[in-house]
């Protein structure tokens, strides 16, 4: 047994990195990781349930229902065609007749499904088919697609009012929506978009010769995805309902300070009269909605583990045995280096969930900036950066996805894009926390 504080109070978290690194079922690394952690605290296995039932009305574990609401949304926007008719909007309105407006016509349809449905790969998903068969014949490759649908799709998870990252950020500085936005969310939206368009402009020419789309690429997008043609009305008339609803709920949200707690009501009320809208049954409206969300049922129980793996790192005093550790570094260097060194420990060293992250980084450093006097503007901005490039950084995740949904098989690209962006964006922090 261990009694803290001590640095051996990290084992958990560095066995859980580890096995994440090591491609184990996340599930089953955060179970094995706590398991670990309550046996070096002592704990029986009584205090191990009771510690468990506690996630169960955490935090985590109420972010982690919104992202499988989230997903049952998305799935009642492609089922009833909302989706696909605010991609061919947006791109019409654009005008697609050049590579750049097809670069940005992409990027703005991923950004804004992704804002609007909360999750990156379900709102690709939706855009791709749609997208792909008209910037291919422009000129893009899928190489330059799979970029675009990582690096300024994940944007609109910045944006969105109550996506996860959006929802967890509100809830742990406690600022509102648009203070997020203006600090953090907008900022590093601006640094992705400008870098990602001119990866794209530099990488085309090449890729467009190695990665082109084939015919056989775009004739597997013309497919449709729902068992009967849906009637251009009802589409209509439901896209009209998804929109008035989904920015009415936000607007009242905001206005009435709803915050985190609200989201749920956001998406299930705008899933509900969308599919109402399109003349569906409330046994299809539910029965699509957990269709959608059934595929991240392994995040939730996730999320709940999250509770007592915390809780033991914390008993042993790990996260205290490191800011002692740390502190002499924060003297000598200041505050650039505490914000480079939490926003890379984030990036490299806390794989998993992205508002996990940020909830494991608010322990690890979050009393120090307290203590150091940085603005909670700076605190904010460091924990979305730090939680969500790690899987800029590594070739996981949103990556894949982003490739597999665009028919890319181009991973160099994407590695070294990656890597590109990652830079970028803690340059800019680095630079933003200069100017306090």
């Amino acid at each position: 047994m261990f009694s803290g504080p001590t640095i051996f109070g990290l084992v958990p978290l560095i066995i859980f990195v580890v096995l994440v690194f090591r491609k184990w079922n996340p599930v089953v690394s955060i179970f094995i990781a706590t398991i670990v952690g309550a046996v070096m605290a002592g704990a029986s296995m009584v205090e191990i349930a009771t510690t468990t039932k506690e996630g169960l009305g955490s935090f985590l574990a109420y972010v982690g229902l919104i992202i499988m609401a989230g997903a049952g949304l998305g799935k009642i926007a492609e089922k009833t065609g909302v989706a696909q008719k605010i991609v061919e909007f947006v791109m019409n309105k654009i005008g697609i007749d050049s590579a750049n407006k097809a670069i940005l016509g992409t990027m703005a349809s991923s950004t804004i499904l992704s804002g609007s449905l909360g999750t990156l790969s379900g709102a690709n998903a939706v855009t791709a088919p749609v997208v792909i068969p008209i910037v291919s014949k422009i000129g893009l490759s899928s190489s330059a697609v799979a970029v675009i649908f990582q690096g300024a799709g994940v944007t609109g998870l910045f944006l969105g009012p109550f996506t996860p990252p959006m929802v967890t950020l509100m809830e742990i500085t406690g600022l509102s929506y648009f203070q997020v936005v203006l600090y953090a969310g907008l900022p590093v939206s601006i640094v992705m978009w400008i870098v990602t368009f001119f990866y794209v402009k530099w990488i085309l020419p090449k890729t467009i010769q190695t990665h082109p789309y084939t015919k056989e690429d775009v004739a597997s997008f013309s497919v449709n995805n729902n068992d009967t043609p849906l009637d251009p009305k009802v589409v209509a008339r439901a896209t009209w309902a998804f929109v008035i609803s989904l920015v009415g709920l936000i607007v009242y949200g905001v206005i009435t300070q709803g915050g985190s707690t609200f989201a749920l009501v956001v998406i299930i009320g705008t899933a509900i009269i969308t599919g109402l809208a399109a003349k569906l049954s409330p046994n299809e409206i539910a029965d699509t909605f957990f269709e959608g969300a059934k595929p991240l049922i392994w995040l939730f129980f996730q999320f709940i583990l999250f509770t007592p793996f915390i809780f033991y790192i914390q008993e042993l005093g790990g996260f205290e045995s490191l800011k002692n550790m740390i502190m002499p570094l924060i003297d000598k260097g200041g505050n650039l280096t505490l914000v480079l060194l939490t926003s890379l420990t984030g990036i490299a060293g806390v794989p998993g969930a992205a508002v996990a992250q940020s909830i494991v980084l608010n322990e690890m450093f979050g009393s120090l900036y307290l203590e150091a006097g940085i603005p909670i503007s700076i605190w904010v901005l460091v924990l979305l950066v730090g939680s969500q490039m790690t899987e800029f950084l590594y070739p996981v995740g949103d990556t894949l996805a982003s490739m597999g949904i665009a028919r890319s098989k181009d991973l160099k690209t994407m590695v070294v894009f990656g890597i590109v962006i990652t830079v970028f964006v803690v340059l800019f922090v680095g630079l933003r926390s200069l100017i306090i």
